[in-house]
């Protein structure tokens, strides 16, 4: 199988984890001829022909690295046999369009005109509801605020990022708006219409509110699901007690259970996302005030996970995942489904 896999190496650095161990897996994988294009190199292609560089063989961390500035060897779309897209959001403008023309060419794991569905700010809520927080979307400040005084602590999320960055947390406290943000700390604001200003810099879609769910230090469980098969599951959970547990802040992780009402929970919402041709999904529940678990996200796409289960479980996850890669390419190829019915 030819796999073309796309990326920004440099997102990486002082990371050699993730992404990296996936690269250096498929490199010695004999099964796969494995191609690498830089994140940047997307731009400057020419249909039907890309430029990439080949990943074949021991690959270092440092080697993995150095991949940000090759991209050697001219290759004929038609000839590669799927493309799994692992550059991290936020996207560039235009990124997910360009890609969106190549499917009429190859297969992707996940089909770029479908991520561009997904990640706008309702499709979760039109996907996932019953499994989620009470949530609204909105870029209308007396609508988001009318929402905060139904519920006191809410969260804020925008659209197009990942890792924990683009996630909020607002409460009121000694006359004042308090918004928390694990990268920039915690912000004051006299009014709420200023909160919504700082939320919506450099955003061009509205942003997501939700009922801040109170038991965040219980941990945030990640499910891995691929093509709507559980992979497994583990626990993140803040060493400094934060309300974010992504590892991009300082999370840590143990193998987790996964509860019937989280299988319940994804046999409901993942064949929309099959169905749309997003086939790698990582699911994120949140503790509920009552016990139960609700969907915080659904990632689909770039999604970490492999590596950690394969660690905390000492299966071969990630050979696991590659027969998947190497199986999906084979299949005869099905009309995709523009949008949720």
């Amino acid at each position: 199988m030819k796999l073309l896999s796309i990326c920004d190496p440099t997102r990486y650095k002082n990371v050699p984890w993730g992404v990296p161990i996936f690269y250096q897996r498929l490199s010695l994988d004999p099964r796969v001829e494995f191609y690498h294009m830089p994140t940047s190199q997307v731009f400057a292609e020419q249909l039907p022909k890309v430029q990439v560089a080949s990943a074949a063989g021991e690959l270092t961390y440092e080697e993995f690295i150095a991949l940000s500035d090759a991209a050697e060897n001219w290759l004929d779309l038609a000839n590669i046999d799927l493309v799994f897209c692992r550059t991290l959001k936020p996207f560039s403008s235009g990124y997910l369009d360009l890609l969106a023309a190549w499917e009429k060419f190859t297969r992707f794991v996940n089909r770029p005109s479908s991520k561009k569905e997904q990640i706008k700010p309702d499709f979760l809520l039109e996907v996932a509801k019953g499994y989620i927080p009470e949530g609204i979307v909105t870029a209308e400040w007396t609508e988001a605020l009318e929402f905060f005084e139904q519920f006191q602590i809410i969260v804020a999320k925008q659209g197009n990022s990942c890792g924990g960055r683009g996630v909020f947390k607002i409460w009121y406290q000694n006359g004042a708006f308090l918004v928390d943000n694990f990268l920039r700390g915690t912000r004051t604001f006299a009014q709420f219409s200023e909160v919504m200003n700082y939320l919506q810099e450099g955003q061009v879609e509205p942003i997501q509110f939700f009922r801040y769910l109170h038991r965040t230090n219980a941990g945030d469980k990640r499910i891995v699901v691929v093509d709507g098969e559980i992979y497994g599951s583990y626990l993140r959970r803040s060493k400094s007690g934060h309300w974010i547990n992504n590892f991009s802040c300082d999370g840590e992780c143990t193998l987790a259970d996964i509860t019937d009402e989280e299988v319940e929970a994804i046999e409901h919402t993942a064949g929309h996302y099959q169905a749309m041709g997003l086939h790698t999904l990582g699911y994120d529940f949140l503790l509920d005030d009552d016990g139960t678990r609700l969907i915080s996200e659904i990632n689909a796409g770039n999604i970490n996970g492999f590596i950690h289960l394969e660690s905390l479980t000492g299966q071969p996850v990630m050979d696991r995942f590659i027969s998947w890669l190497i199986d999906y390419a084979q299949r005869p190829s099905v009309k995709p489904i523009a949008q949720i019915v």
